[in-house]
């Protein structure tokens, strides 16, 4: 996809989430026990944003970061509830990138129409997001356990890593069915009103993601997670950008004194503050998605960056959103608080603000 059909993407996005997607819409999910709409699941489906990586032979759109991207950017500013990012995006990466041919054939479709919904469990208590883990494979058996493991309360299929015991090799990747004796899963809500789940294997059967080219699945992990952090990238900015906007519209409407907030040149440079950053969370954005096709170093590094500044600066333009519009701005019933909080979430999730600080240090390191 080039730019154009990026844009084409977000008009058609926008357009949805305007109609079926409001502000209202999104806290009847969010108090609901489900926690996300099986309608517009479908409705997305429909619309082809669930095909989005899929390869054209597959009944995909082959869409490139800059589309992703720009789908993401409406995820954000409409705060979404719905697994486009754990499932459309990171599960079905991992199968493109690590499922056989049969495996593909037969989790794809699932993918594209809705029907099956995926979770990857990586984390694990105390460890880095892409640090080993200590989740063993023997016999086919699964023994371990993951913590916030985004949408896991509503996967159909969870795709897992861990060590093969008898071998002590690295990580692979492999399917669990979250139903499936020897699983328990502790369902709960995020700050931001997601759901998630804490997973506990004991003995569970574990199919391995066998990729017919041999790729490591390491490597198939680390360019997953780089294309988790350019979706989150542009999901801040779609965030920030609504933030600006509801702050500079607060700002004209309301008043203080007989006199319009926005009169107050203090305010008028915080304002502007807002929206350079947010012009800076773009270009960082843009040139995030753009190394997704570079080497794996550089890729690292620059992605790694951009994740690092984008979490930054994404949370200080929500701390002036929230002071610019007072004691309001923390309530449930102002869409800042919800926007302050996806920011809260998403900042920990495919890897922390540090840790990508700290892998992109490493990745420009000069080795004497």
């Amino acid at each position: 996809m080039d730019m154009e059909a990026a844009v084409m993407l977000r008009e058609s996005a926008h357009r949805y989430a305007t109609d079926n997607y409001g502000f209202v819409q999104r806290r009847t999910l969010v108090c609901d026990s489900a926690g996300w709409s099986g309608k517009a699941w479908r409705a997305y489906s429909e619309l082809g944003w669930l095909a989005l990586r899929l390869p054209e032979e597959q009944g995909g759109l082959n869409a490139d970061a800059l589309a992703i991207g720009a789908l993401m950017e409406v995820v954000g500013a409409r705060l979404i509830m719905e697994p486009i990012l754990a499932s459309a995006i990171v599960g079905t990466g991992l199968v493109l990138s690590q499922g056989s041919g049969a495996q593909q054939e037969r989790l794809l479709p699932g993918l594209a129409d809705g029907s099956l919904k995926l979770a990857f469990a990586h984390v694990e208590a105390g460890a880095a997001a892409d640090g080993t883990g200590a989740c063993l494979v023997r016999d086919g058996k699964l023994f371990g356990a993951k913590v916030a493991v985004l949408h896991g309360d509503i996967a159909d299929l969870l795709i897992v890593s861990a060590s093969e015991a008898k071998t002590g090799g690295g990580m692979m990747l492999y399917q669990v069915d979250p139903r499936a004796a020897g699983v328990e899963l502790t369902r709960y809500r995020l700050v931001d009103g997601r759901g998630a789940a804490n997973l506990s294997f004991a003995g569970a059967a574990a199919e391995r993601l066998a990729p017919d080219h041999g790729r490591s699945a390491q490597a198939a992990i680390e360019e997953t997670l780089d294309h988790a952090s350019a979706a989150q990238c542009a999901e801040a900015l779609g965030i920030v950008r609504a933030l600006v906007a509801s702050t500079c519209e607060h700002l004209k409407t309301r008043k203080q004194f007989g006199r319009a907030l926005g009169t107050n040149q203090a305010l008028q440079h915080r304002a502007v503050d807002m929206f350079l950053l947010q012009e800076e969370i773009a270009a960082l954005t843009l040139a995030c998605q753009r190394a997704l096709a570079k080497p794996a170093a550089e890729r690292a590094r620059i992605v790694s960056a951009a994740r690092a500044y984008v979490c930054s600066a994404a949370r200080h333009v929500a701390n002036e959103a929230v002071q610019m519009h007072g004691a309001v701005g923390v309530t449930e019933e102002l869409d800042v608080s919800h926007y302050f909080r996806r920011l809260m979430v998403n900042a920990t999730l495919f890897g922390s603000r540090d840790e990508h600080f700290t892998r992109f240090l490493a990745s420009t390191r000069v080795v004497e």
